[in-house]
């Protein structure tokens, strides 16, 4: 269980930072289209800024949205069947799109600039999908890994 959590924090960790990093990356271009010339350097300083300013209310947006989406996915992997891996996946598709627009419904505003657009919420999903499927993988592993263990002590 123990390892579950902090497998947990840490794939959401990198949900967080690679959304931040992706939306950053986004803004930025989108400056750089004005004509505007960025520099590998501001790049980076703008990044960690981002991650330091926007990435704690970020990781608890993604955290609980993940919390929601990975236990309806166990679930369901439980009692309707199927691929686990799916599962979490589609946990990991779903629930960071669901948040933002939950967010512009119900606040009417979107909290990250990136994802007014559809290539900025595609992007940011991705990250979340991968970190949904790294979740799966290594809690999948974790699983085997102990069954394993398991036989070998029986013996």
């Amino acid at each position: 269980m123990l390892k579950t959590i902090v497998l947990f924090i840490c794939t959401t960790l990198i949900a967080t930072l690679l959304v931040c990093i992706t939306s950053t990356q986004l803004v930025l271009a989108d400056v750089q289209s004005f004509g505007l010339s960025i520099s590998f350097t501001d790049r980076i300083l703008a990044t960690y800024k981002d991650i330091l300013g926007l990435g704690p209310s970020l990781y608890l947006l993604i955290t609980s949205g993940f919390l929601v989406g990975f236990i309806l996915a166990k679930y369901a992997h439980q009692f309707i069947g199927g691929n686990r891996m799916a599962w979490y996946i589609a946990a990991g598709c779903t629930t960071f799109p669901l948040t933002m627009y939950l967010i512009q419904y119900i606040m009417g505003l979107t909290i990250i600039a990136a994802v007014r657009t559809s290539l900025g919420l595609f992007l940011a999903t991705c990250c979340c999908i991968f970190a949904a499927w790294l979740f799966a993988w290594l809690t999948s592993a974790t699983k085997v890994q102990l069954t394993t263990q398991g036989n070998h002590h029986e013996k």
